[in-house]
């Protein structure tokens, strides 16, 4: 699954090029030269949780996995629940020993509701969505089993369809309580299912098709994001950096099905698939690095961010995966990455 494999290393290369670009848009004001590059950055790499999502979709829903539930839960959940656990202590405490040197500390309400909504710290969420994702795939293939393409695509439409829709009524109606994390999953129940059509299908949409839906996506979300805030305000303009925007779904599509093409592997093979298995580390780890680069003045803010933000996230994706590298050899800490 060579393609795979690219496609885990791009999406969390993308997802640190994101939060870079992330903090020229909220830094700057709408429509000065700076935010514009923070604005293109940011609306270009908006499909990397829906890759990943789709990335396990594709390798979790296989139908020819004979596993009963016990069998399942033992080895998938123990995965993800160690770095879940272990990460949300760490960023706990980080928020605590954060609060106390500003000399103001989380109450501890403050800190069950970030637990409790998913975001002990915020690119957490991830995980616990993800959670709730693998807790009920074994009922996923079932459906995935017993149902046609044609079936399983009108399904996938149907929840798109359902997913954007409530996309925009958030964007309308924003709701500041951030409930419990176990409303997180539901929403992206159409990227898993369609991790594993796009895997299966015989389809091969043409690349020129493929690619104009990606650009045409892409310029519709950084333009409906600038003409929406500055009527209503950026954060009524962040709607269409939502991953259920009615603009990053054709972007993520498309690009899934170009990147299934991509049969070489990025680098040598081996370097790739090891390379592959730390992005999980990485995007654990990645905010531990932001507050020594900002002691250190090297941030988006230092210079152009047209060269800031590339060079930022390049230096922040290389030392992410080696210390996510660095932890994977030790023998008693390694399953936390």
């Amino acid at each position: 699954m060579i393609w795979m494999d690219n496609a885990r290393i791009g999406a969390i290369f993308a997802v640190i090029f994101l939060h870079m670009s992330a903090e020229v848009v909220v830094g700057n004001d709408i429509g000065t030269g700076y935010w514009w590059f923070g604005n293109l950055y940011d609306s270009l790499v908006r499909w990397c949780v829906p890759i990943f999502v789709m990335i396990s979709g594709a390798l979790l829903l296989d139908p020819n996995k004979k596993e009963d539930l016990a069998q399942f839960y033992k080895k998938r959940l123990s995965r993800i629940l160690v770095p879940l656990l272990f990460w949300s202590a760490f960023y706990i405490m980080w928020a605590i020993l954060k609060g106390q040197l500003k000399g103001d500390a989380p109450s501890g309400i403050e800190l069950a509701t970030r637990l409790l909504s998913g975001k002990p710290h915020a690119h957490l969420w991830f995980l616990y969505m993800i959670l709730g994702l693998y807790v009920f795939t074994p009922f996923f293939r079932k459906v995935v089993a017993y149902s046609s393409d044609r079936e399983l695509g009108l399904l996938v439409a149907f929840l798109f369809v359902i997913s954007a829709a409530n996309s925009v009524y958030e964007g309308v109606y924003p709701n500041s309580d951030p409930g419990l994390f176990i409303n997180l999953f539901p929403r992206y129940i159409p990227y898993f299912i369609m991790g594993h059509i796009v895997r299966h299908t015989l389809i091969k949409p043409s690349n020129r098709l493929l690619f104009s839906i990606f650009v045409f996506s892409f310029l519709a979300t950084m333009t409906g994001c600038y003409y929406i805030s500055m009527q209503r305000g950026l954060n009524a303009g962040l709607y269409f950096y939502d991953y259920q925007s009615i603009t990053v779904i054709p972007m993520s599509l498309s690009l899934i099905f170009l990147l299934k093409q991509w049969e070489s592997p990025m680098l040598s093979e081996d370097i790739t698939r090891e390379i592959s298995s730390l992005t999980l580390g990485a995007y654990l780890i990645h905010p531990t690095i932001l507050p020594v680069l900002r002691y250190t003045g090297l941030m988006t803010t230092t210079f152009h961010p047209s060269v800031s933000v590339p060079v930022v996230s390049f230096f922040v994706f290389a030392v992410s995966l080696i210390a996510a590298w660095v932890i994977r050899q030790v023998p008693f800490i390694k399953r936390i990455v």
